[in-house]
């Protein structure tokens, strides 16, 4: 890996946020800023360092200069989210269905290549990824910008949000966002119970997703969760000029007596309540179906080490059984 680099004096820190005034002035910093999320997915079963297993590279982001319907909203603003989404060759073959890894046979492979469902899937190299990456974000602070901007030299103002305090670069950590700790009771959260408080992270209910069973994302898919980052950062903003949703997600502390009233369930003795699933009727199945139709056949999957090829879903049923 290369060292670590200095910050980029083009990427911007947005300030803390206490109180719903905060909020607003977050709002007012950031509204003309390209939001952006970066996720890097891992062969956590190989050895070697992050970069040597990198087998996915995901990115989102949102340009306010893209999206001209006024008011802002959250969902108005979702359909405006572009994203990119990269599969590393390398471990190309490497899926839920194809993994070998023994510690896979008891508990779900984590990585979901082939279900992305806001970008066309690239299979490349590491080196084309993470150029694509670099390429994006030199673009993004001279996208759009005005003659007059141009002329002097602006550069545009760009967030980037991300999940992981190990990455060697200058970005903010979504989740220590002061709100979450304050409603959640807590500095880190599982990302998927955070976006699900602001109503991020549910399929559309088209026949086209149902077919799946599924009513949540696919997570761990580096695109669907640079996409639900950057969605639940525009449902964050959208509280300040909606402040019903504020209201409703940092609902006031309850006293003790209504504590006692309830189960000591930490999710029951949370602030707050979760904002409705945001529309995403507009999603189409068919990038969807693309990219699953990517997913290496039975006949591709990787060999285990004495050599066998054998299908993991009829292994992980055996195991279940036999427990």
């Amino acid at each position: 890996m290369p060292s670590r680099r200095q910050p980029d004096e083009r990427l911007f820190k947005p300030q803390m946020v206490f109180e719903h005034d905060d909020l607003k002035d977050l709002y007012h910093n950031v509204k003309d800023g390209i939001i952006v999320s970066i996720d890097l997915e891992c062969a956590d079963h190989c050895e070697g360092s992050s970069y040597e297993r990198l087998s996915e590279v995901g990115m989102s982001w949102y340009d306010p200069r893209d999206d001209h319907s006024r008011p802002f909203t959250a969902e108005r603003a979702l359909p405006k989210i572009r994203s990119v989404h990269c599969i590393i060759r390398k471990y190309k073959n490497f899926s839920a269905d194809s993994c070998y890894a023994e510690e896979h046979l008891r508990r779900p492979h984590k990585a979901m290549p082939y279900s992305c469902y806001f970008a066309k899937s690239y299979i490349c190299n590491r080196e084309k990824a993470l150029d694509i990456i670099r390429d994006k974000m030199k673009w993004f602070s001279e996208k759009g910008l005005t003659e007059d901007e141009a002329a002097a030299g602006t550069k545009r103002k760009v967030i980037v949000l991300y999940w992981d305090p190990r990455l060697e670069t200058s970005q903010w950590d979504f989740q220590l966002l002061y709100p979450f700790k304050r409603r959640f009771g807590r500095s880190r959260n599982r990302a998927a119970e955070m976006f699900h408080s602001l109503g991020v992270g549910y399929l559309p209910s088209s026949p086209a997703f149902q077919d799946e069973e599924k009513k949540y994302f696919a997570w761990h898919n580096a695109t669907n969760d640079c996409w639900a980052t950057v969605a639940g950062f525009l449902q964050v903003l959208s509280m300040a000029t909606q402040t019903w949703k504020w209201e409703r997600w940092m609902e006031k502390e309850k006293t003790d007596e209504e504590w006692d009233r309830l189960e000591m369930d930490p999710k029951e003795r949370r602030k707050g309540r979760d904002l409705k699933a945001l529309d995403m009727s507009w999603l189409k199945a068919r990038i969807l179906e693309r990219n699953a139709a990517l997913a290496p056949p039975p006949e591709k999957w990787p060999k285990d080490p004495l050599g066998h090829r054998e299908a993991r879903e009829q292994m992980v049923h055996g195991v279940l059984d036999f427990f």
